[in-house]
């Protein structure tokens, strides 16, 4: 973001988007509707062959399952069959089926997995069967798969075994003098456990965390949960960590991210490497002289690197209209989860008003501020 043409354009939206704090999809009749409509429709097609002419209808139901957290009744005796049924459909099939059973069902059905996995083609959906398994503990041994070993998924899926023992910033290490000297950087600060909601802290291009009037540093609520909790190398899952090139600003039509202005960013590789690189091909290299010296050190800030380079795309930071009340007996409630952007939680009441909003409230601190950064880091903390 460069000059004040772009503060301008960002004030303008930012405005805009607080005047008209009514939103017709967040008002509870429409919601209530909503909701009944969704389950209507999972609840039809579960009733429905898995055949060619409804993968598409039951792709649609594994989303609206996911996003209400929804396990429909009957379904569960399904899965089995569907599981033993997956190597003969397509990789984008897969791909849903897996992402919802990763979702919803989670530490249930290893056995049916572990007897179709040398049967899978696509390493993507070979990768999102061994996270299954792992997260109940189970190994498989994948040396004797050439082919996955081989891919570019194979390291991602290692290091996620290693995170646990890797070392951790501490918020101050961002304040270091070798980390983008002179400029606001937007910091989206998490826990390992992203069920746990983080928050964002504005660095200032002196080196200090941006303070209210009463000299007290501020904290954004901000959740980088994905609603599946896939590891950050796959599709829809959890906000990577790393850095993030800002691109604007933006409103949008997205019923389910609502009218409150967004920040639009990119990922190393999205789109075109030369949007995040410049001319610069050392590209491993450039992005290393960003972080600085201090900062190498911590293998998991470069996350968002690897996550570009695998296909990931379209990350943001937004406000939200899901309903939280789908997630209520969730650690991370009211905030709602999205498909792998940095959420912040907005309040609507009964009649569709935002009556209250985290996104707006830091998106104005830069407005008001006219403070323009390039770049959003998201880090895991150990004094989280």
């Amino acid at each position: 973001m460069k000059g004040f043409a772009i503060a301008a354009v960002v004030m303008m939206v930012v405005l805009q988007a607080q005047s008209q704090p009514r939103f017709f999809f967040t008002a509870k009749q429409c919601r209530d509707s909503v909701s009944q409509q969704l389950k209507q429709q999972v609840d039809r097609t579960i009733a429905l062959p898995l055949h060619d002419s409804t993968y598409q209808r039951w792709m649609g139901a594994y989303w609206a399952m996911e996003l209400m957290l929804y396990q429909p009744s009957g379904y569960e005796q399904l899965i089995p069959v569907q599981i033993a049924m997956l190597p003969k459909t397509g990789p984008g099939f897969q791909r849903a089926f897996m992402e919802m059973l990763y979702t919803l069902y989670l530490n249930r059905y290893d056995a049916e997995l572990k007897v179709i996995l040398p049967q899978l083609k696509s390493d993507k959906v070979k990768a999102m069967v061994l996270e299954y398994l792992s997260a109940s503990g189970t190994t498989p041994i994948v040396s004797t798969d050439p082919t996955f070993t081989r891919s570019s998924y194979y390291p991602l899926y290692q290091y996620q075994r290693s995170k646990k023992e890797q070392a951790l910033p501490s918020r101050n290490d961002f304040l270091h003098s070798s980390f983008l000297p002179g400029q606001t950087v937007l910091c989206s600060f998490q826990s390992t456990d992203r069920n746990n909601p983080g928050y964002l802290m504005i660095r200032l291009a002196d080196g200090t965390w941006m303070k209210n009037e009463q000299g007290e540093e501020l904290r954004f609520p901000q959740l980088a949960r994905s609603i599946s909790n896939l590891p950050f190398y796959l599709t829809n899952g959890n906000t990577p960590q790393g850095l993030y090139k800002i691109t604007g600003v933006d409103t949008s039509d997205n019923n389910w991210i609502g009218p409150t202005t967004n920040l639009q960013m990119i990922l190393p590789f999205e789109k075109n490497a030369s949007d995040f690189f410049g001319t610069d091909t050392s590209f491993e290299n450039y992005y290393s002289l960003l972080l600085g010296h201090h900062l190498q050190r911590f293998t998991g800030l470069k996350e968002s690197y690897w996550a570009g380079k695998m296909g990931r795309t379209e990350i943001i930071a937004h406000g939200t209209t899901i309903d939280p009340e789908y997630y209520k007996h969730q650690l991370y409630y009211p905030n709602t989860p999205s498909l792998g952007c940095l959420c912040s939680p907005e309040i609507w009441n009964e009649n569709g008003e935002r009556i209250y909003s985290a996104q707006a409230q830091w998106m104005g601190y830069i407005v008001n501020k006219r403070l323009q950064p390039s770049y959003l880091i998201v880090a895991e903390l150990i004094d989280f």
